[in-house]
């Protein structure tokens, strides 16, 4: 009688050859046809559980083929949202159950105005232009602020567009169509005479007239002063483009205001002096929050209220009881208005204010953006076609900026072709454009010709991606203990984020070649080492066609490679195919069933002459996924395989299972698993055991327990152990 380890080698030291010659049987044959002839017609989980050859070939490939008459049960499994830890699916114990729902994707078809990741980069963007622009606003301050001062006339002010737009900015009017010489009118004209040119405007007259006021010019277009500005005109200008042009509070403009506030209650002598400047009074409000419409005398009148009058102003009023004591505190007033000691506020006052105010000044701010992208999200989920889209100004006017279109830059029209393009097609409006804001904004949503919603088509469907990034994961971390672990997951995740951020950016192979982070992390998710595969290897490998045996990719001994290239939508050619990524099971997932049925039906028919042989089979399958001892327990197969190779007894499964994850630990060292040295030497010594039970007389091995047999577990002596340990 051959031996099991010749039995097992014989099948797998070509495994190639082992699932071609299954393949070519005519019953796999036949059954693997109809498969790939009917999966893409299915539409439906009902399609599918109503299709029995279909539903028994996915079954069987799954490893789940005992399992086949349950099916109102595996339509459960099949309807979770795996996306959900509380799902049908992700509560069963069976890792099997979670694999087989997602071999599937029942909602393929859905078309998406905009997927949710597609929804995060608009919004993200959308917060980020604000911050841009808040810095871009400072940056523009800060060059005014030097440059104004070095205006010697009129001239030298309209020669530079920098200072002129921003003075243009500050006041709300048009940067684009403007007369230089209009300006420098303005700008000389006397304001006290009711003649001069400013005066005689009837367009934006007011505002024309400030900018005159704004500045120190002769009517001849000299200097009035030493500088074009005075410390306050300038100080003035800036603080109203800070208002004007940033559709935010900023930081720099809360900087400026506590500035301000600090010099001035210096000079506060009685409570009026806050209530009569404008700044003052909505910085303590915003500092003290305090609702922006409260009144001056309301004001006063707490902070002149006597705290030890348990029926004074501050002390009886107010929503929440100590509301107004807590303000009242804050200053240091008398009941007349008049600041104490001379100080309307103690240095320690004053810096829990300045504190407090750093803290609210854009409290309104963030509850607008909150409110704003809310609506967003909410709006998304109704809009169904691009003039829905183009038609709401709210978020009409979120998109442009999001992506640095001024809302009156291009025609709604001509961005109605640009939504409407094929970002496939080079030749597509948007594309022609070669605007890159135009094809980002192209590539946010989904849209057909026809302006109607479209299926998001990417290089590797969410899901996918999501699995890649899972996978990536584990392999960086298996095997890995406490810190270790810990250390080597923050930076997976890392990865796992960049991955997931750039790879909905890549539209074709040759993308995906470019950027060598997102290949090494799909790889290394696979099992497989990037330093093993050259940027040559990878063209071939995606110029593979997956549906010729004799291809690059198929070629492979480790079939991970083959795998790799189908968990992409790319078509020979390097671009998004959507044949790839149409159906309830994409080509990734297509591929994947087809290999595990062929695994599958060898592993059985080698059982039916030797289970030890389907029982190696198996281990060398599915060790690469093992990561913990918890991995071994959970598999029956997996477990008896370890327990007959160290000759444990069956009753082991009885212990407690944090023994039962130190015997293993014990006896093995999960990391030998990635040694191809030392997992054929232990395959050896599961063979070797697994032999030597059977001659010692026992009526039905183990194995056949765990694949529908009987058996009992016969022990084998300390001499016979010790003839294998060297294995």
């Amino acid at each position: 009688m051959v031996s099991t380890y010749i039995g097992y080698d014989l099948v797998n030291r070509d495994m190639k050859a082992s699932l071609k010659r299954v393949s070519q049987e005519p019953e796999v044959a036949r059954e693997q046809k109809y498969y790939q002839e009917n999966i893409g017609k299915v539409k439906t989980v009902d399609d599918f559980m109503n299709d029995d050859r279909l539903y028994q070939y996915t079954m069987k490939a799954n490893g789940l083929e005992d399992m086949t008459y349950a099916k109102a049960f595996m339509k459960k499994v099949l309807e979770s949202d795996l996306s959900d830890e509380d799902s049908y699916a992700n509560k069963l114990a069976d890792d099997r159950y979670r694999d087989f729902a997602r071999s599937f994707n029942f909602s393929a078809e859905t078309a998406d105005i905009q997927t949710d990741k597609q929804e995060e980069d608009v919004i993200g963007l959308y917060k980020q232009s604000l911050v841009t622009e808040g810095d871009d606003a400072k940056e523009e301050v800060q060059y005014y602020d030097s440059a104004i001062d070095k205006v010697t006339n009129v001239d030298d002010l309209l020669k530079n567009s920098r200072l002129t737009k921003f003075v243009l900015e500050s006041y709300g009017l048009d940067t684009k169509y403007y007369s230089t010489d209009h300006l420098k009118k303005v700008l000389t004209s006397d304001v006290n005479d009711s003649t001069s040119y400013v005066n005689t405007l009837t367009t934006n007259k007011s505002d024309y007239v400030n900018i005159a006021k704004a500045f120190s010019f002769n009517t001849d277009g000299s200097l009035k002063n030493a500088t074009a500005q005075t410390s306050d005109q300038k100080t003035a200008m800036e603080d109203l483009y800070l208002e004007e042009v940033p559709s935010t509070e900023t930081a720099y403009q809360a900087e400026r205001e506590a500035a301000y506030y600090k010099e001035k209650i210096a000079t506060v002598t009685k409570a009026s002096d806050i209530t009569g400047d404008s700044r003052l009074f909505s910085y303590v409000k915003t500092a003290l929050g305090m609702d922006k419409n409260t009144l001056k005398s309301t004001f006063e009148n707490i902070v002149t209220s006597d705290l030890n009058d348990a029926n004074s102003y501050a002390n009886t009023q107010g929503k929440v009881k100590g509301e107004y004591a807590k303000i009242a505190a804050m200053f240091n007033f008398d009941t007349s208005g008049n600041a104490t000691a001379g100080n309307a506020q103690s240095e320690t006052q004053l810096s829990q204010t300045a504190t407090a105010y750093m803290t609210n000044y854009d409290d309104e701010d963030q509850a607008n953006l909150s409110s704003l992208t809310t609506y967003y999200s909410t709006q998304m989920k109704s809009i169904t076609k691009v003039d829905d889209l183009l038609g709401n100004e709210k978020i009409y006017d979120m998109v442009m900026k999001a992506y640095g279109i001024e809302t009156d830059e291009f025609s709604k029209a001509d961005l109605k072709k640009v939504l409407t393009s094929d970002m496939n097609d080079p030749k597509s409006y948007a594309n022609k454009t070669r605007d890159e804001r135009l094809i980002s904004l192209a590539s946010a949503f989904n849209f057909k010709e026809d302006g109607t919603a479209d299926v998001p088509l990417l290089a590797q469907s969410e899901r996918t991606i999501t699995e890649v990034a899972k996978d990536y994961i584990v392999q960086k971390t298996r095997f890995l203990e406490g810190k270790e672990q810990t250390d080597a997951k923050t930076a997976a995740e890392e990865d796992s984020k960049y991955y997931q951020e750039n790879i909905v950016k890549v539209s074709s192979v040759t993308d995906l070649l470019k950027d060598r982070k997102l290949v090494d992390f799909a790889l290394t998710a696979q099992g497989l080492d990037p330093k093993d595969v050259s940027d040559d290897m990878l063209k071939q490998l995606f110029s593979s066609d997956l549906t010729d045996p004799k291809s690059f990719a198929n070629t492979q001994a480790d079939e991970g490679y083959a795998k790799f290239v189908a968990s992409y939508n790319f078509d020979s050619s390097g671009k998004i195919s959507q044949e790839n990524a149409d159906g309830v099971q994409n080509r990734s997932e297509t591929f994947n069933t087809e290999n595990l049925y062929l695994h599958q039906t060898l592993e059985n028919e080698q059982g039916e002459s030797d289970q030890g042989v389907r029982l190696a089979l198996y281990w060398d399958r599915m060790s690469s996924t093992i990561t913990s001892a918890y991995d071994i327990l959970g598999d029956t197969a997996l477990l008896e395989v370890f327990r007959t190779a160290y000759s444990l007894p069956s009753d082991m499964s009885n212990m407690d299972i944090e023994q039962q994850k130190k015997v293993i630990e014990k006896k093995m060292d999960l990391k030998d698993l990635s040694d191809p040295e030392k997992q054929k030497k232990f395959l050896q010594r599961f063979t070797a055991m697994y032999d030597l039970e059977n001659n010692t007389g026992s009526s039905a091995n183990a194995a056949l327990t765990i694949l529908g047999g009987s058996s009992s577990t016969s022990g084998i002596s300390a001499s016979l152990l010790e003839s294998v340990n060297s294995l």
